[in-house]
């Protein structure tokens, strides 16, 4: 059978977001396929680890790294894109995946030059409003009006959630595509992260919570958290990891005064489920400061849920009620965090007369709607 090349592009680094890397790792296991992933350097001063793929059938290439510098950064962008185009024509992919508007112009301009014998996938980590692309960088508008002009030359449009998708649609008059083209693709880890489940010390009295991921003070109930887990010291204690953390976070959490709340810096994604086990209760503590937020579902929550966490998420975050579920373990339960001294936290942790039932939230249930669409060539779609 002939080999399938599919080029994929991600202008930030993929170290920083797991559902590519999560994505990669599934299509490398199909012998039929070469994967050429383009994105950049990580940050040097990021203890992250950096991603690798040992499969013979992906190449990863990383033309750029980052810097503080203005102009240095606009070269970067240049010096990507003309690398990713060049990549492009070098190797002659039939299909084009590229995540987010940033990464859009090599794929872009690559289409123009092969016409329908290409076909184009996006997929959209976020929902950007238009007013934010119009208060946005230059470079990011710029693209966003490229793309939208060719949106329906595309085979495959996808968001991580149904309501995102439709906002999407609304805002660039999309409604009238044919419904194959668009597609829910939600964030959730592999079925692996369910062999890290621990089993629960019934003896300790003090639940272990846990914070993992991006942090901003005032985009998140952080100082709501800290305030109600530092005075309940002989009920709960809390840990957070974040490499990506503002620096009134940080100051705050490394300030707190509380024995039973503590800053572990950042950790790796492939780490994460070892971390994990150790803790009983997962936090999504998100504030509903963008329709972005107030319509995504955080991927820590099926992450938590995954390694056996209960998870309490924002009542805020309307999109997330609908994975609401109290009459198994792990729980997932809304949280009003502005409201923390009402919050009947001894029902929460309570798992008298419950069954285990485990998370069916895998990327193994999803991925396999990409992985037909690239077999099929894209179904051929095109208006």
């Amino acid at each position: 059978m002939k080999r399938k090349k599919v080029f994929i592009i991600h202008f930030q680094p993929l170290e920083l977001f797991p559902p590519v890397m999560n994505m990669i790792n599934y299509l490398s296991k199909n012998s039929t396929l070469d994967l050429i992933v383009v994105t950049n350097k990580k940050l040097i001063t990021n203890s992250l680890l950096t991603y690798v793929n040992l499969s013979e059938n992906v190449k990863i290439y990383r033309p750029v790294g980052h810097s503080e510098k203005a102009i240095a950064r606009y070269l970067n962008y240049f010096l990507f894109y003309a690398a990713g185009l060049f990549l492009l024509i070098w190797h002659r992919p039939k299909i084009v995946f590229y995540f987010e508007t940033l990464s859009s112009w090599p794929a872009l301009i690559y289409k123009k030059i092969k016409g329908k014998r290409t076909q184009i996938m996006v997929h959209y980590h976020e929902y950007t409003e238009p007013e934010l692309y119009n208060r946005g960088m230059i470079l990011s508008r710029w693209m966003h009006g490229m793309e939208s002009k060719m949106y329906k030359k595309f085979s495959w449009i996808s968001h991580t959630n149904p309501v995102r998708l439709q906002m999407f649609k609304d805002d660039n008059h999309l409604n009238e595509m044919p419904l194959a083209f668009f597609h829910v693709i939600p964030n959730y880890p592999s079925e692996s992260w369910r062999n890290f489940i621990r089993k629960q010390d019934s003896k300790s009295k003090v639940k272990r919570l846990v914070f993992v991921g991006s942090l901003g003070y005032d985009n998140m109930y952080l100082q709501e958290v800290i305030d109600w887990v530092g005075n309940h010291p002989d009920e709960f204690s809390l840990d957070v990891y974040s490499y990506n953390i503002d620096t009134k976070a940080k100051q705050v959490l490394e300030n707190n005064g509380f024995a039973n709340i503590k800053y572990c810096g950042g950790c790796d994604y492939q780490k994460l489920p070892e971390i994990l086990k150790y803790y009983d209760i997962g936090l999504d503590i998100y504030k509903p400061f963008a329709l972005n937020h107030v319509y995504g579902v955080s991927n820590k929550i099926f992450e938590y849920l995954s390694c056996g966490l209960d998870v309490w998420f924002s009542v805020d975050k309307p999109q997330s009620l609908q994975f609401r579920r109290e009459d198994v373990f792990p729980k997932m339960l809304p949280v009003n965090f502005k409201e923390l001294n009402s919050f009947d936290y001894l029902s929460a942790i309570s798992r008298e007369g419950l069954v285990y039932k485990p998370s069916s939230y895998c990327y193994e249930n999803v991925y396999p709607e990409i992985l037909s669409h690239i077999s099929n060539d894209g179904n051929g779609i095109e208006a």
